[in-house]
């Protein structure tokens, strides 16, 4: 009986994992999705919504220097009352990184 307890345990606590393991590939895959559209038009709001997004993620040691980098490289867009568009080479480190965390 007691065997028939810790068998089912056991199975459900697999379950669990196989289920949250699942759910947390669909958050990346989503947050990468929202990171791909991304309009670089509005720097601000861009700025801001790349930092939110890529702070969600897990990221090793490679990603978090390219997030690290392309954090800085948008720092001159967050803090000015006008928007202007994010420059080409700032676009090219937001993709690179992108790349890095498919």
């Amino acid at each position: 009986m007691n065997y028939i307890i810790f068998g089912g345990f056991l199975f459900l606590t697999i379950l669990l994992l196989l289920i949250l393991k699942l759910s947390k590939k669909d958050k990346k895959s989503d947050i990468i999705t929202q990171l791909k559209s991304l309009d670089f038009k509005d720097g601000k709001t861009s700025a801001y919504a790349f930092t939110k997004l890529g702070r969600k993620l897990e990221l090793g040691e490679r990603e978090q220097r390219l997030f690290d980098e392309a954090f800085e490289m948008l720092k001159e867009y967050k803090y000015k009352p006008q928007s202007k568009p994010i420059d080409t080479l700032t676009i090219a480190k937001i993709e690179i990184f992108i790349q890095s965390v498919e």
